[in-house]
């Protein structure tokens, strides 16, 4: 029996460890999300910049700078982000002072949003 969960936890870690992108130590950066939809930043006082269609970017810090073309889901833990987004799905906010700016929904006139905290902003771009 210890041989046979030894041998699935070595045949699915491969899986695991390519399944998406994270920016921890990196202050700034640019990434292309053809290579990797899926992308997370893990720190603060950070500047990012993602090209194509991007499934999920996720933040867990404060006072970033995030430049996205496209993103179907942008979840944000953390406070005085900033971010300006062409076109997204869904945006959700765990956290204070937050400023989202899109362009464009994905579906309807408006992306669905959610936010739980104090002076976080949606705006459209004019």
């Amino acid at each position: 029996m210890r041989k046979l969960v030894i041998g699935c936890a070595l045949a699915l870690t491969p899986a695991l460890a390519s399944a998406d992108k994270t920016f921890t130590g990196t202050k700034e950066g640019a990434w292309d999300c053809a290579k990797e939809p899926t992308v997370h930043i893990m720190r603060g006082d950070g500047s990012y910049t993602f090209k194509g269609a991007c499934k999920t970017i996720s933040i867990q810090g404060g006072e970033n700078k995030l430049t996205i073309e496209s993103v179907d889901m942008l979840s944000i833990t953390g406070g005085n982000n900033v971010v300006n987004v062409g076109t997204v799905d869904a945006i959700k906010i765990i956290g204070a002072g937050n400023q989202v700016t899109w362009k464009k929904a994905k579906s309807g006139d408006r992306p669905k949003t959610s936010a739980i905290g104090a002076d976080n902003r949606f705006d459209q771009a004019k």
